[in-house]
């Protein structure tokens, strides 16, 4: 079979859902968001019919949900699977930061410095701050140079998407993060494996009590 390198070669609802799906994984539609049927077809210069199908294919998936007077929502995960998926990330973020510390180059982590010094500037703007986020994490681990780990988190960046939102960045958090971060960072800096994961699952932990707070008021 032939393979499609060109996104405008596929089935126009394919080509929907694709951009669906990488709009949530990207963080354009946040978990709990609105997925306009009209909008999306406006902006892609479509009729609604295969924007429908395409998000029937993400209920499907079990990435949106389907409410009444709401439409397609971005679906939110429930209290277990929050807490098995922190769990999981916990260890794997310690992991990446420990292989971080043991190899990343100097100027990868001229790069992660960069990133924090954005998300510092983005505290009016909870939606930036959040990209930010996870832009500094992935720096990480591509950082450290091991694509099982990469492979495992491609495994699980879909459910990852799902822990975003600009509501889990709740008016105090902006100033820790960028502490944890940095904390994490130094330790990479100082390439001390020890210190650099202990920070990494430092700081997921803390991600894990405050989504759980602000989602089921913990």
């Amino acid at each position: 079979m032939e393979k499609v390198t060109d996104i405008s070669d596929l089935p126009l609802v394919e080509r929907v859902y694709r951009q669906l799906l990488t709009g949530i994984r990207d963080g354009q539609f946040h978990p709990g968001e609105r997925i306009k049927e009209a909008t999306v077809a406006k902006n892609m210069g479509i009729s609604r019919t295969p924007v429908r199908e395409a998000i029937r294919r993400l209920q499907s998936e079990g990435r949106v949900t389907i409410e009444p007077q709401r439409g397609a929502i971005v679906a939110e995960l429930d209290r277990l699977e929050i807490s098995e998926l922190y769990l999981l990330r916990q260890y794997l973020e310690g992991i990446a930061a420990r292989f971080a510390a043991q190899h990343a180059s100097d100027m990868e982590i001229e790069q992660m410095e960069e990133i924090l010094k954005r998300s510092h500037g983005d505290e009016a703007d909870k939606r930036t701050l959040n990209q930010t986020n996870w832009d500094l994490h992935h720096a990480i681990f591509y950082a450290a140079k091991n694509r099982f780990l990469l492979k495992s988190l491609d495994a699980i960046s879909d459910d990852l998407a799902l822990l975003r939102g600009k509501r889990y960045i709740p008016e105090d958090r902006p100033k820790s993060l960028y502490t944890e971060h940095k904390a994490i960072i130094d330790a990479i800096r100082a390439r001390d494996p020890d210190r650099a994961e202990q920070a990494a699952k430092d700081h997921i932990l803390s991600s894990y009590r405050i989504h759980l707070k602000v989602a089921f008021d913990a």
